[in-house]
């Protein structure tokens, strides 16, 4: 999706990613209680047997592997339909399954449009787990069609709106640099790209002097294919229009960005505001339906742990902003950014059903 072919962190997350769920394949267990006078009782942890996943453009061969890995080592199969927008890379992933010897039907990617292909996933009697990434809009149908047929276990990995708050003893050069690389990488198509930023007032001069900076020094746009290109283009021209709209809609409004924080745009759209003080900044940052990512630049260690207990948001940055996240910390959505974790040891958990089985001595 014209992510630029000297940038490869994604790709060395991928394989890292793999690598680590692998390494918990034996993991999951149950528990075992003796607290009833005459009975032990284990919980199993089991498949679900048949899975599904829908997966997004913006990270094709990422979240694919996301998804496959936890499935496959809890024993379940799975069936992706993944992105008509992005199919080659994935694609590759699926022959390099079928290459490694995995059984016929283990996996099962799907190329086409929402309709058919994700809500048949989405209806089928047979699927009782499935895991989206994607935005709210398509999620919540997603959520319904599993409703309406048999419940299916679901996870989703939503919409961001992420921010960023700068407070006046921050390290700003610091700061500056982290913001720009979230709102720059992958060209603003990151559902964690901190794309609200909230500058304490007597900073705001020079951090948005220190952000020029950072964003001057981060490299060219241009093909992806020219090794020297640190920014590629938007996946394609729907998606530019939707930010170039954002954009003219701002200066219609008289206003050199887009403000509000009830939108994802999805793209090289980042809104700055300044902020006199924490209650009101806290107010202002939790006022969205969203709460996937949240950062805060700070010395105070008293204002960072209040601070980072009052975000209304799954994963939280402190003195760092996303792309941060580690494979051994879950990550997923607070309130309408999503249900459910993925990573770390958590991981598991969603990808199996748990039983008890009470047994009398």
């Amino acid at each position: 999706m014209g992510k630029p072919v000297d940038i490869d962190f994604v790709n060395w997350l991928t394989t890292t990613q793999l690598r680590y769920i692998a390494g918990r394949a034996y993991e999951p267990q149950g528990d075992t209680s003796l607290h009833t006078h005459g009975f032990v009782n284990p919980t199993f942890r089991q498949p679900y047997g048949v899975c599904g996943a829908i997966t997004p453009w913006n990270a094709p061969v990422l979240i694919v592997a996301q998804k496959l890995a936890p499935a496959f080592i809890t024993g379940n199969t799975l069936v992706v339909k993944i992105s008509k927008k992005a199919p080659l890379s994935p694609l590759v992933l699926a022959k390099c399954c079928q290459e490694m010897g995995l059984p016929k039907g283990a996996v099962n990617i799907l190329n086409g449009f929402g309709r058919p292909c994700g809500e048949a996933i989405a209806r089928h009697m047979d699927i009782r787990k499935l895991s989206f990434t994607g935005s709210t809009a398509t999620g919540k149908t997603i959520k319904k069609a599993a409703a309406e047929s048999n419940l299916k276990n679901i996870t989703v990995e939503l919409g961001g709106k992420s921010w960023l708050i700068v407070f006046n003893d921050a390290d700003l050069e610091k700061a500056a640099g982290a913001s720009a690389f979230s709102f720059l990488a992958n060209s603003g198509q990151a559902c964690v790209a901190s794309s609200r930023v909230f500058i304490q007032f007597t900073i705001a001069d020079k951090f948005v002097e220190a952000l020029k900076a950072s964003l001057a020094g981060f490299g060219p746009s241009g093909d992806p294919l020219a090794g020297e290109t640190k920014r590629g283009p938007q996946a394609d021209q729907v998606q530019f229009r939707r930010v170039v709209g954002f954009l003219d809609e701002a200066k219609a409004s008289g206003l050199e960005i887009v403000t509000g924080g009830e939108q994802e745009v999805f793209g090289l759209a980042l809104c700055l505001n300044t902020f006199d003080d924490e209650e009101a900044v806290l107010k202002s940052a939790n006022n969205t339906e969203f709460g996937l990512y949240a950062s805060v630049f700070i010395r105070d260690i008293s204002r960072v742990l209040r601070v980072a207990k009052r975000f209304e948001a799954g994963s939280v940055g402190v003195n760092c902003a996303s792309l941060v996240v580690t494979l051994d910390m879950p990550f997923g959505g607070w309130k309408q950014s999503g249900e459910g974790k993925e990573n770390s040891k958590y991981v598991t958990d969603h990808w199996t059903d748990l039983k008890s089985v009470y047994t009398a001595l």
